[in-house]
């Protein structure tokens, strides 16, 4: 019995110790609430011009690789040897996996620039708008105040 009691007040200590840790997190001591702002990301990405000069650029790149992947295809038809073919089969190969990850390489590096852009503009306009935490749109289940159109306007 003494052993139930303990464990009892053992949690409801450890709940009041957890309970009063959220005020502490969630207030600045002074009666304040915290001010949450959230954002649509997905609406930021499309206003996103670098993203879109990088989507643009992607695809033509893609389409010069089936052009030059349509001739490299013609000249090994044309050799008249197995190991003419297999040469050229080897050599392509190289060149397309080249192609390849130079197209990945520059895209990765203009969405890391979109991505590093729209943190800085997300941080500093929400400090700004004096919010003390903000959100993704997709994450947030209640409350929060939307400061996506507040932010379109400065998405480059």
């Amino acid at each position: 019995m003494n052993k139930k009691l303990s464990t009892l007040v053992l949690c409801a200590f450890a709940f009041g110790m957890g309970f009063g840790m959220n005020n502490v997190v969630f207030g600045d001591g002074d009666g304040a609430k915290t001010k949450i702002g959230y954002v649509n990301v997905t609406k930021l990405l499309e206003a996103s011009k670098t993203l879109k000069d990088a989507q643009s650029a992607q695809a033509k790149s893609t389409s010069d690789m089936l052009k030059w992947y349509d001739t490299a295809s013609a000249d090994i038809q044309k050799q008249q040897t197995k190991e003419g073919k297999q040469a050229l089969i080897k050599k392509y190969e190289a060149q397309l996996t080249q192609k390849k990850n130079a197209i990945k390489d520059a895209y990765a590096k203009k969405v890391t620039q979109v991505d590093n852009q729209l943190n800085t503009v997300i941080t500093q306009k929400s400090k700004e708008l004096g919010y003390d935490i903000v959100l993704r749109k997709d994450s947030l289940l209640y409350g929060g105040v939307d400061i996506t159109s507040q932010i379109v306007p400065l998405v480059k």
